[in-house]
């Protein structure tokens, strides 16, 4: 892949555009990410009777995106790594558009399961690049907000659209209407790719190629103090696995993964799961609704406190409210109560107030420039790789077990509290950049 040049000589307008719009526009791609792979979610109850799907056939189509993703994160987080972030931004959100189009047009669940998997592989192109990116533009003051809140709130408000798409369209297409809500994503993804090639390249990727200059103007032009610490990095991937580098890696991996396969319950699994006590499509999307909303207000409020309290004890706390909150969905969920609509809120907004963010700040701060790409889509891999696990099983699980599954799913939230508890290198509120990535395990960040 060629180098691609940039003119860093930026204009008055061109300053004020990408001061404006370079965060918004990269999280952007969060609202992509997040509509596309948790539209099926919605889709699924209209392609289920439009195709006669089995519970495996629900399952491989929904886990098909997650896995192509898995892929994607790892190539091209390696990719963003080498040739830097913006040359990513130059094309792969038309892979996304492409393989919207062809999704809405399959005739069997085999050209949807391809099509799906393609769409998996160009989100995955985006995350590691649009997530090393924020993190690298953003102040320690603000770096949670930017590079944890930002993203996830765009990431819910891309859900949120998708299952109002689902409740709008359902009265005019039917059983039909999953071809109009894979479609339509085509549409902001096409205006995001065009207003991208204005943004810059990534001021720290730059000085870690010893750009120093053009590293420079960008940070003039976003109106940000270059890091105090010098950064000119050679790329070793022996460096992911030394000193206390593994613990990171594995820590953040784990981490992720683990909250994600738990936390897929109130996102993409969670029509799946509510439609098994009976209650009909336009029900079970509502419920669905209600845990994005949930989740959107929690991302919010959240993204007030995430840089001034200590990052490690909201991750403890909130992981064992979600717990608690999953096992109340299991007692009550029979009963399809005002109990069970307490509980599903409480574990949506909880899964997003601490797990949901955290684990997106913790792998970015976890590697160095050089690495970041890769190291975070290391973790983002894992992570899709947990989704796709859940949505496979719980077509099988719900249809045996009903709504106590959701107690299953929970249990491990009690794990990610272990697991943040036993990490004091989490604390990384306030802490630079550098410095919380070169932080020996065991030993906690500044506060």
């Amino acid at each position: 892949m060629a180098q691609v040049a940039v003119d860093h000589s930026l204009s008055p307008g061109r300053v004020r555009f990408v001061r404006t719009w370079t965060s918004r526009l990269v999280a952007f791609g969060e609202f992509i990410d997040g509509y596309d792979l948790l539209v099926i979610g919605a889709a699924m109850l209209f392609l289920k009777p439009s195709f006669h799907l089995t519970a495996v056939q629900v399952g491989l189509v929904t886990a098909a995106a997650f896995v192509g993703t898995a892929i994607g994160l790892l190539v091209f987080g390696d990719l963003s790594d080498r040739f830097g972030r913006r040359v990513i931004f130059m094309f792969n959100l038309a892979f996304f558009v492409v393989a919207s189009i062809a999704a809405a047009f399959v005739q069997d669940v085999w050209q949807l399961v391809a099509a799906r998997f393609v769409l998996g592989v160009a989100v995955g192109m985006d995350i590691p690049t649009s997530h090393a990116f924020l993190a690298e533009i953003s102040p320690r003051t603000r770096r949670g907000r930017v590079a944890g809140s930002l993203p996830n709130l765009m990431w819910l408000s891309g859900a949120i659209v998708s299952v109002l798409l689902a409740l709008a369209l359902k009265p005019v297409f039917g059983d039909e209407a999953w071809r109009w809500l894979f479609g339509l994503a085509a549409l902001p993804a096409a205006a995001v790719l065009v207003a991208r090639q204005f943004l810059p390249e990534s001021p720290r990727w730059l000085r870690a190629q010893g750009r120093v200059e053009e590293a420079q103007k960008v940070y003039d032009a976003l109106g940000l103090e270059p890091p105090k610490q010098e950064i000119v990095e050679k790329r070793d991937y022996r460096a992911l696995l030394s000193g206390g580098s593994w613990r990171r890696l594995l820590v953040v991996t784990a981490f992720f993964a683990l909250q994600a396969f738990g936390g897929a319950v109130a996102t993409v699994a969670g029509p799946l799961i509510i439609n098994s006590i009976g209650i009909g499509v336009s029900n079970t999307l509502y419920f669905s609704l209600l845990g994005f909303v949930m989740g959107l207000i929690a991302v919010s409020i959240g993204a007030l406190i995430i840089d001034r309290v200590n990052r490690r004890w909201l991750g403890v706390w909130t992981c064992l409210g979600v717990f608690a909150a999953g096992v109340g969905i299991a007692l009550t969920g029979k009963e399809s109560g005002v109990a069970l609509v307490i509980f599903w809120a409480v574990y949506a907004t909880l899964t997003w107030l601490g797990p949901g963010v955290l684990s997106w700040v913790w792998s970015i701060e976890a590697f160095p420039t050089a690495l970041r790409g890769i190291g975070s889509g290391i973790a983002q891999c894992a992570t899709r790789l947990a989704i796709a696990l859940n949505v496979f099983l719980v077509p099988t699980l719900a249809q045996d077990h009903g709504i106590v599954v959701i107690a299953w799913y929970a249990s491990v939230f009690v794990v990610c509290a272990v697991i943040v508890a036993a990490s004091p290198f989490l604390a990384t509120t306030g802490v630079e950049l550098e410095e919380a990535n070169s932080v020996e395990s065991g030993k906690p960040a500044k506060a």
